[in-house]
């Protein structure tokens, strides 16, 4: 038999009952939906396959939307095709930066006003002096998209002519879409 610390002893009831660490935010758990194409999806998906060829590294989509990931050295030949090519995606619907905190996800969310269909492109950029070329030249409207990405999160479009900032002043310091942006006199609640 073994002989018990007292204060081991004591102190153990008062560790089980101690709580568990506070979860990072506050709220119901997320629940991530299923990515899995309806038959609509199915048919824009093969057609997205069928253009990009070996550019897509990898693919998947949800209800009517396919998505697929190129090299971001890639994309604006990935974008080209989907514009000119049988999708005919003539519209930049969207496009928006993700921080992944490791990475920068650039997702383009292209549409074809003639076919009715969408498909989003994603590119992955690296955290540190991230950069990827404009598609300024195949649609005016990410002129504005990539001034508001560079404004906030700090990422440079080789090929815009104008990247003003659009949302902030001349001369601000830091990328507020960062996770590494610091919020002063933040508190949750």
């Amino acid at each position: 038999m073994t002989e018990q610390d007292p204060q081991a002893a004591a102190e153990a009831p008062k560790a089980a009952e101690a709580p568990a660490e506070k979860p990072a935010r506050h709220g119901p758990p997320i629940v991530v939906a299923e990515e899995v194409l309806n038959e609509r999806g199915e048919q824009t998906a093969a057609q997205l396959a069928s253009t990009l060829g070996t550019l897509a590294l990898d693919s998947a989509g949800r209800q009517d939307t396919p998505w697929a990931r190129v090299a971001a050295k890639e994309l604006h030949a990935a974008a080209k095709k989907c514009r000119d090519g049988e999708m005919g995606m003539d519209m930049l619907n969207l496009m928006l930066a993700v921080d992944w905190v490791d990475r920068i996800q650039m997702i383009y969310v292209l549409y074809s006003t003639t076919n009715n269909r969408k498909a989003i492109l994603k590119a992955d950029l690296p955290a540190e002096s991230p950069s990827i070329d404009s598609l300024t030249d195949l649609w005016e409207a990410a002129t504005w998209y990539e001034r508001e990405t560079h404004d906030l999160f700090g990422v440079d479009f080789p090929g815009n002519a104008d990247m003003s900032p659009l949302l902030l002043y001349e001369g601000f310091e830091g990328h507020p879409g960062l996770k590494s942006y610091p919020l002063n006199d933040y508190e949750e609640w």
